[in-house]
């Protein structure tokens, strides 16, 4: 019988991994602390509402404790972001009886989730990297400001520093910020050292979106390569410094070898998303960041050959991996409800980029929630819940133009603009 696998958490990346593996019979149970979530409504797996491993890290330790003995087999589970790779890891020795874990161990984990020692490691390795610089306190900003040049990128050590309680409000909803001057760089410190202290500085990479590249793998147990395959984003949302809405598979064998030397250096097992910025200035590709676990766009290596989730499943299942036979890139992946927003935000400014949002999205595709063998999560999640929020938020812009638009036509109001005209003529009204 094989081993049940458990995914934590069901949006994209977890709804991907949930098919890849219950199109191969696999039975797979899917962990969710949200309703209506589209994941939830999968066909390829067991829904089971536990806490949140941001949140409640310690109920949802119970609660796997529990769900690993009713099971009475070692599962193989599956984290999806960087909440549940710590918690697997801080959580270890009580999960071990009960669950395979797909993640590397502990100090390899650490140095990839922290973006200070993953620029330390690329240079040991000699893979190119953005020259960074880190921030402990605002003690160190006067030293670091007399050698930083700009643009430069000011991050979090670790991307789940900025996404703890209230800290992703406090930092302005926002995964990296854009630095283009000594005042700024102080101001925006200011700001977000009040989530947390610690800061990387990065010189940006110059180049638009669709210069990251991403070099996908997998390592066995023993730190040797097994498979991989390229991807290219085309569209983030936000434009910059956001997540991939349009990303398309593509060959740059090149970037592969480096990849390996660097993890290898690392002794890195499992899977990971290893990201790439293309310098023309250098004329080289410059690592960005590596993330140790699966990612919204893990389905594309499947129309490559290369299903990353299902080789990893296998090895740590103890059933013989899979022979990998790589196939021409060809496919786009599209975050569904993300497109559709970006559109119509596009639309209402009327946006030129509306039409290379349209053009980019061509060709043969996947999407982050829609398929065709599996239908439910997209039917039922716009149904029910996306279309729902979006008409809510529609009415309340109309309400808002026409309140201001009424307020406008009060004779106060016109008695102010006739006023404010007048001024603007350089005329008095008494």
């Amino acid at each position: 019988m094989r081993p049940t696998a458990v995914v934590m958490n069901l949006y994209y990346t977890g709804l991907g991994i949930a098919r890849s593996l219950g199109e191969h019979g696999i039975p797979v149970i899917g962990l969710t602390a949200q309703h209506g979530i589209y994941g939830n409504f999968t066909r390829y797996a067991k829904t089971i509402f536990a806490p949140d491993s941001r949140n409640e890290p310690e109920a949802l330790v119970e609660h796997l404790l529990k769900l690993g003995t009713e099971l009475g087999h070692r599962s193989v589970i599956f984290p999806t972001r960087d909440d549940d790779v710590l918690l697997l890891d801080r959580f270890r020795q009580q999960l071990e009886p009960h669950f395979i874990l797909t993640i590397p161990e502990s100090p390899v984990l650490q140095a990839c989730l922290s973006k200070w020692e993953t620029y330390q490691w690329a240079q040991k390795a000699g893979v190119p990297t953005p020259r960074c610089w880190q921030v402990n306190t605002e003690r160190d900003l006067p030293g670091i400001l007399e050698e930083v040049t700009y643009p430069c990128v000011l991050k979090p050590i670790a991307s789940y520093h900025w996404r703890k309680g209230g800290n992703w409000t406090l930092v302005g909803a926002r995964k990296a910020i854009g630095i283009f001057s000594r005042e700024q760089l102080i101001a925006e410190y200011t700001a977000i050292s009040r989530a947390n202290e610690q800061a990387l500085l990065q010189q940006m990479v110059p180049g638009s979106d669709d210069c990251l590249i991403i070099a996908a793998c997998y390592l066995d147990r023993e730190s040797r390569w097994v498979a991989g395959f390229n991807t290219q984003k085309l569209i983030q949302s936000p434009e910059g410094f956001g997540t991939g809405c349009i990303v398309q598979a593509v060959d740059r064998p090149e970037l592969m070898d480096r990849t390996f030397q660097l993890l290898h250096t690392m002794r890195f097992t499992g899977i990971a998303e290893v990201e790439y910025k293309w310098d023309a200035g250098q004329n080289d590709y410059q690592l960005i960041e590596i993330n140790p676990r699966p990612w919204d766009q893990h389905r594309l290596g499947r129309g490559c050959g290369t299903d990353l989730v299902y080789l990893a499943y296998c090895e740590h299942a103890g059933l013989p991996i899979p022979v990998v036979r790589n196939r021409p890139a060809k496919e786009k992946w599209i975050a569904d409800d993300t497109f559709i927003l970006t559109a119509l935000r596009l639309l209402l400014k009327r946006d030129p980029k509306l039409r290379t949002l349209f053009s980019s999205a061509r060709g043969r595709r996947i999407y982050g929630i829609w398929s065709a063998k599996d239908p439910l999560p997209s039917l039922l999640y716009f149904m029910l819940r996306f279309f729902p929020d979006l008409m809510r938020t529609g009415w309340q812009f109309v309400r808002s133009l026409l309140k201001r638009k009424t307020a406008s036509q009060s004779p106060a109001m016109q008695t102010k603009l006739a006023y404010e005209n007048q001024l603007g003529r350089g005329k008095s009204h008494v």
